[in-house]
Order: C-alpha cells, then structure tokens, then sequence
C-alpha cells in the first residue's frame, strides 16, 4: 500500500510540476513564478510532513 502512496504522490508533483513549468513559459514577470513557488513550497512540505526515510519501526 505504501508503494501506490508513494507512486500517487510521485505522479500528481510531477504534473504540478509540468503545469507550473507551461504557467511560467506563457506568463511573464513576477506572477509567472507563483505557481513554481507554490509547488516548491507543496513539495518542502511533504518532505517534512511524511519523509523520505524509513521509520524507527521497520525492520529490514
């Protein structure tokens, strides 16, 4: 179940990602940059939020 968690998370950042990217390349200016902002801000949190490590209980 982890596996598909992870995998979903993985899929809708990287199309957040792509949309920021086509908002940036149409818009100009400062404006352009809120959407990658916005994701960059997304993506510290969920980092954080649930990490990239293991935790203390799973044993290998």
């Amino acid at each position: 179940m982890e596996f598909f968690k992870s995998f979903g998370i993985t899929v809708a950042l990287g199309v957040l990602f792509a949309a920021s990217i086509l908002i940036m390349v149409k818009g100009s200016g400062l404006l352009s940059a809120v959407p990658f902002l916005a994701y960059l801000v997304g993506f510290i949190y969920i980092v954080t939020r649930y990490g990239l490590l293991p935790t203390e209980d799973d044993q290998h």
